[in-house]
């Protein structure tokens, strides 16, 4: 039986791989095929506590949308000035 990953890796694979850009539940809910926004919502409550990403009110990545979005912390980048929209 092929190892599945849990939805919480998925999540945090699938932020990791976009590089910086931001991301809101909605999006990842969509790109993960996921059944409901609460699954991706959960996942990024707890990441946006880790000190390796930001979580904030600013434009999707992805939708463009002003929305609460994670994103990964880009090592030197001025994380305050990404989210300049909050």
């Amino acid at each position: 039986m092929p190892h599945r990953k849990t939805i919480a890796g998925q999540v945090e694979q699938l932020i990791g791989s976009l590089c910086g850009a931001s991301i809101c539940d909605d999006c990842i809910t969509d790109r993960l095929n996921l059944s409901v926004r609460s699954q991706a919502n959960v996942v990024t409550r707890e990441l946006g506590h880790r000190e390796k990403y930001g979580r904030a009110k600013t434009p999707c990545g992805q939708c463009g949308a002003l929305k609460t979005a994670i994103q990964i912390k880009i090592q030197g980048a001025n994380w305050r000035k990404l989210f300049a929209f909050s």
